[in-house]
């Protein structure tokens, strides 16, 4: 577990999944991201590549040959490797390798960057194809936070999108989004949290206007913000009647449950030229 601190801050990830684990306030000492309880669910912030989500009969076609790749990818299941580390911000990579190669045949490497700056901490993702010729992968952010964070209940707490938005949300069911939509927000730019809004499972957006997601209450002006860069989809979720709720940035999206598996048509997927690299930001501020 690799520790960074700040006079606002301090933030711990773990080495496996290079996954944030602890993102906790001097002042008040609140933990703001979700520790893992297995009760609920196990994960914390875990980082999702080369697919966000499940595959259609968890295959798919990559070159004319069929590949079998886990739900949320395997880089949250690899060891990574410390780069760099100087107190408030830490590199992490992981690469390509034989085990890697039989599920998603790529040469690639993959480095994330945290760095605290004052009540913030920025997540860079940066992805290099190795390949000879074009790889396409997809890329997300899975991060928990602790509801309540700041007294009260869970019906306290509710999502604000940055812009107003007229999405409607998708479902998901055996890991594919589905061709089923329904209504979600309350208004036109909040989600209120209540036990029974994730009973059928994920709320998935796509192409959203707003750049920046938060979960606020109504108790007091404690307030976390997800800041992107402008993401394709965004998801919000958490199992049923659970003490957190996820905002997840997505550079991809689940299959579609219509989907031919072709993974370079795929929808969402993104595409690197050899030698390439895709970078992408996100911050959790705390307010």
């Amino acid at each position: 577990m690799i520790t960074l601190s700040n006079s606002n801050l301090s933030a711990k990830i773990a080495l496996m999944g290079a996954e944030l684990k602890s993102l906790k306030e001097h002042a008040t000492g609140l933990e703001y991201i979700w520790q893992s309880d297995p009760a609920h669910w196990k994960g914390a912030s875990p980082i999702l590549f080369p697919i966000v989500g499940g595959l259609k009969n968890g295959t798919c076609r990559i070159n004319g040959a069929e590949c079998k790749i886990p739900g949320h990818g395997f880089v949250r299941g690899k060891e990574w490797m410390l780069v760099s580390e100087n107190g408030t911000s830490a590199v992490f990579e992981t690469a390509s390798d034989v085990e890697t190669r039989a599920m998603f045949p790529f040469d690639f490497v993959l480095r994330v960057h945290y760095t605290l700056v004052e009540n913030s901490l920025a997540i860079r993702y940066e992805v290099v194809n190795k390949s000879t010729g074009r790889m396409y992968f997809s890329i997300g952010s899975h991060p928990a936070f602790n509801i309540p964070f700041a007294g009260g209940s869970i019906e306290n707490y509710y999502f604000h999108f940055s812009e107003e938005e007229k999405m409607e949300r998708y479902f998901f069911k055996d890991g594919m989004h589905l061709n089923e939509t329904e209504p979600a927000f309350d208004n036109a730019r909040q989600v209120y949290l209540k036990r029974t809004l994730f009973d059928r499972g994920p709320l998935i957006f796509k192409q959203p206007r707003s750049k920046m997601f938060s979960i606020l209450n109504s108790k007091n002006s404690k307030r976390i913000n997800v800041k992107t860069d402008g993401v394709p989809f965004v998801a919000l979720w958490a199992t049923p009647n659970a003490p957190f709720a996820c905002i997840e940035p997505w550079y991809g999206i689940p299959d579609n449950c219509d989907t031919d598996g072709e993974f370079s048509t795929k929808e969402g997927i993104m595409s690197l030229e050899t030698g390439c690299t895709f970078n992408t930001t996100y911050s959790i501020e705390i307010l």
